[in-house]
């Protein structure tokens, strides 16, 4: 299952939309992998519910926190599949909608405390308030790199999202995943342009004009998950 969602009009306007043109720094290496360095957290699994964009802002959530704070936290994407208001859990949403809404609860909270269980069936469940007694970390802010559907005019570049990852960290991103049900390894070339799936860039081959991409597809999808 894929999932992104672009906002509506409406939830545009309350999202205070920040444009980032990339890194403070030029690039540190012509090929980085953030596996190695220990700002990436295991590979999860969204199953059959279009949550992708919640995995990918759990995911970003948790390698800030490792590269920052050098905590390394399981959060919970559960928590913002169902209690993200301005979203709709199993039937799509976005990351900077995802983060609005971190910043304005009372943080995250464990997985182990709030698990996943929207994998079967696609329904996301309703909001359990009793499972967000104990948030771990919270969200100041966000700002979007390159391209975004709240641009206003202001599309950034590919460039920019390679300077981020080069010198700074992974990346949540927002894909055409049409050819991605088949894939098994390698590069995958020819990709589409409906974006419809919300992932993160875990490393870069800027030589090799390669990105490499953590899925929420399990571990027996693609390099055991990448």
């Amino acid at each position: 299952y894929t999932g992104l969602k672009p906002a509506s009009e409406e939830i545009k306007k309350k999202v205070p939309y920040k444009l980032h043109s990339g890194a403070n720094a030029t690039v540190k290496a012509a090929s980085i992998d953030w596996r190695t360095k220990g700002a990436v957290t295991p590979v999860k699994n969204q199953g059959q519910c279009g949550s992708c964009w919640a995995f990918s802002a759990t995911e970003q959530i948790e390698s800030d926190v490792q590269r920052e704070l050098g905590e390394k936290y399981t959060l919970s994407p559960q928590q913002i599949t169902s209690c993200d208001e301005y979203d709709n859990g199993c039937g799509g949403g976005n990351t900077e909608t995802a983060y609005k809404y971190v910043k304005e609860s009372k943080g995250m909270v464990l997985e182990s405390d709030y698990p996943y269980t929207s994998g079967h069936g696609g329904r996301h469940s309703k909001c359990i308030e009793k499972d967000l007694t104990k948030p771990v970390i919270d969200v100041k802010g966000f700002k979007t790199i390159g391209q975004s559907a709240y641009a206003n005019g202001k599309s950034g570049v590919e460039s920019a999202m390679a300077k981020y990852v080069g010198a700074t960290g992974p990346l949540s991103i927002c894909v055409d995943a049409s050819s991605w049900q088949t894939y098994r390894g390698g590069i995958l070339k020819g990709c589409g342009h409906r974006i419809d799936h919300c992932v993160q860039a875990v490393g870069i081959d800027t030589g090799a004009g390669v990105w490499k991409v953590r899925n929420s597809w399990n571990t027996d999808w693609g390099e055991d998950g990448f």
